[in-house]
């Protein structure tokens, strides 16, 4: 998906875009590339609106993918007479055995079950089932093995790898019919809705899904945006994710020959036109081209951007504004943003305690009816040292939100 496109987004169009892509630890894995096509103001301004809607959807509990059973909670809430008070503490056998909580997420039971999904669809997940449980528990012992899959060069998750693995492949097979000039199998509204319906099934819980699927039964239309969406996106995907200047099959089979040879892969390989009609072994060799497209794509992105990233850095570094430990890789780490953001959280807070001094000073020596008590001089005096605070703590907050900026910037570029 194109960042142009995702950044001409309304809210509602991008909070439902990064809905469809959320993990289930809550983090987002969005299919966008072309960053570098957008301008730096735009870079910025479009990486606030995301993390504005991340906060939002971090706040709404329609974002989770359990959502909370609101009957049962009016339930609870109802067992609880007004004269009694309401504890946390463990409650009786008999009245735990009689309510119907609402089941916890386990992100383990969706890993698995998008295994088997990646199984049945031709891709090889990265470790069998059997790993699941010893991976979740200690992602660390497994670093190599799960490094290609992350998300951040500074963490090391567990959750999500299937997910991501399997939205790959089927990225690739997306890949397969574009340079094919196959259609999708059923991109079809009905289709659509259909597809909808599975997944609240799957994901909602019982009371809150079947209100869901009568709204749905009662007005599909109400997905159409989101459908309508579906399809921008997917047509923008076909028009950027392929080999260049392809005028049909012969000449992809050709390019995807010669991106293998420049990588060293010199086995012989015949595609089908009809991918379905495909061995597995060449369907993995194309697999392989496809990778290797995205790894020149980026290549060539960082080559063609390392000097705009130079000088940033430098500007850093003229301007002051990095400290001593901040180093290139430094900044790019959740530590460097947690520590940047509380010293804008300090700042601001020594702003706001300024600016309700200076207040406390203003009325108690210009509308104070006893202000004439206090030495003209004295008060002369108190209202410099009241202003002076307040100024120097707004030229500090200005100052770490600007640094912050500058960063974050660099760190964007």
């Amino acid at each position: 998906v194109s960042a142009d496109e995702v950044a001409v987004m309304k809210d509602a169009e991008l909070a439902q875009f990064m809905q469809q892509h959320r993990l289930p630890d809550g983090n987002y894995d969005l299919p966008v590339d072309g960053w570098d096509e957008l301008s730096r103001e735009d870079r910025s301004l479009f990486a606030e609106r995301l993390e504005a809607q991340k906060r939002s959807l971090a706040q709404s509990p329609t974002a989770c993918s359990r959502p909370l059973d609101l009957d049962d909670l009016d339930s609870r809430l109802h067992r609880v007479s007004p004269n009694q008070s309401f504890s946390l503490r463990p409650q009786s056998e008999e009245f735990a055995r009689s309510r119907s909580p609402t089941p916890p997420y386990d992100p383990m039971k969706d890993e698995i079950e998008t295994y088997y999904e990646l199984v049945e669809t031709g891709g090889r997940p990265l470790y069998p089932t059997d790993l699941v449980q010893d991976i979740y528990r200690e992602p660390h012992n497994y670093s190599e093995l799960l490094r290609p899959w992350q998300e951040s060069l500074t963490q090391l998750r567990a959750e999500g790898i299937f997910q991501r693995q399997l939205q790959r492949w089927q990225n690739f097979r997306r890949w397969q019919n574009d340079h094919r000039n196959c259609e999708d199998e059923d991109d079809s509204f009905p289709a659509y809705v259909e597809r909808q319906k599975l997944w609240i099934e799957a994901n909602y819980i019982k009371k809150q899904g079947a209100k869901r699927l009568a709204e749905i039964e009662a007005n599909p239309s109400c997905l159409k945006s989101g459908w309508d969406l579906e399809r921008s996106l997917r047509e923008r995907q076909r028009q950027l994710c392929r080999e260049h200047d392809c005028r049909g099959f012969r000449d992809y089979v050709d390019a995807v020959k010669r991106r293998l040879a420049c990588h060293g892969f010199t086995q012989h390989f015949h595609l089908d036109e009809d991918p379905t009609k495909q061995d597995m072994l060449t369907t993995w060799i194309e697999y392989l081209n496809y990778e290797y497209w995205w790894l020149d794509k980026y290549t060539s992105d960082i080559k063609r951007l390392e000097p705009e990233h130079d000088k940033l850095w430098q500007e850093l570094v003229e301007k002051k504004v990095l400290k001593p430990h901040e180093t290139r890789e430094f900044v790019r780490t959740d530590a460097s943003g947690m520590e940047r953001e509380k010293e804008k959280d300090q700042a601001r807070k020594a702003y706001e305690r300024a600016e309700s001094e200076a207040k406390q000073i203003y009325v108690l020596t210009q509308e104070d009816p006893k202000r004439l008590r206090i030495p003209k001089k004295k008060r002369i005096s108190m209202m410099k040292y009241g202003t002076e605070k307040l100024l120097a703590a707004r030229r500090r907050l200005e100052q770490a939100r600007s640094e912050s900026f500058l960063i974050v910037q660099f760190v964007r570029a």
